[in-house]
């Protein structure tokens, strides 16, 4: 834990609160952190962590894991866990930033992530999803990247979040699995990326709502048939034109 102790953390916690709620200033509260001894700038990413955990925003400055742990365990008592859920994306997409950036593992990270993420999975956790479409290995970006974004498609949080938003339909054709195959098709769905990989950052970070999209692997693959893939209205578009206008939906 270094040189930041646990009563450190603890009174960050509560000052990142207040700036948070905009009660202080992020100023103001890392010259309060500062005369508990600790550094201005460690103060600075307490407080920075805090609002992007609340927020299920990538958060690029690293905190303790300690002090993780204590964040997560306070917004799940505060705040529920609807909220933990969203504390646990940008978490998940710390790590996976930080071991891009790094090259190093986020062992004690992703122990953390899953000890959380138990107390808030639900039945799609259960699903067994099968291989997105296959990575096109004439991406300019390179395997890493592509990796990179397949993690955030296959991540369980971000893909719970993206179907009780949008339902278990195929977003393009409305093909329902549990509808066609009764109990076996349950929960079944595949998650496409909307966004072009080409224009991702390393600093990006994912929206389930706006990001992903449930689809049926039929319509993923189609999605994929161009780079970069088609968007949703294309392809319904010409699903409408192959059908003669007829509504398939």
């Amino acid at each position: 834990m270094g040189k930041n102790t646990k009563k450190q953390i603890h009174i960050a916690f509560e000052i990142a609160k207040k700036v948070y709620l905009k009660e202080i200033t992020s100023s103001q509260g890392a010259d309060t952190l500062a005369k508990t001894g600790l550094k201005r700038s460690s103060g600075l990413d307490y407080i920075y962590a805090y609002s992007k955990l609340l927020q299920g925003i990538l958060y690029t400055r690293t905190i303790n894991a300690y002090a993780t742990d204590y964040y997560l365990e306070r917004i799940l008592k505060e705040n529920g866990k609807g909220v933990l859920k969203t504390a646990l994306l940008a978490l998940y997409q710390h790590i996976e930033y930080y071991e891009d950036t790094s090259g190093s593992s986020v062992k004690k990270g992703r122990e953390i992530y899953e000890k959380y993420y138990e107390l808030v999975k639900d039945d799609f956790a259960e699903t067994i999803f099968p291989d997105e479409v296959e990575d096109d290995k004439k991406y300019s970006e390179g395997k890493t990247r592509q990796v990179k974004v397949n993690s955030y498609e296959r991540n369980q949080l971000a893909r719970q979040e993206c179907i009780e938003h949008f339902g278990l339909n195929c977003q393009v054709c409305n093909f329902n699995f549990q509808k066609k195959f009764g109990e076996l098709g349950r929960n079944f769905i595949h998650v496409h990326h909307i966004i072009d990989i080409s224009t991702i950052g390393k600093e990006y970070s994912v929206n389930p709502i706006t990001d992903l999209i449930p689809v049926c692997p039929n319509c993923h693959a189609m999605l994929h048939k161009q780079k970069p893939a088609y968007s949703v209205e294309e392809l319904k578009s010409t699903i409408r034109k192959s059908t003669n206008g007829n509504n398939v939906y």
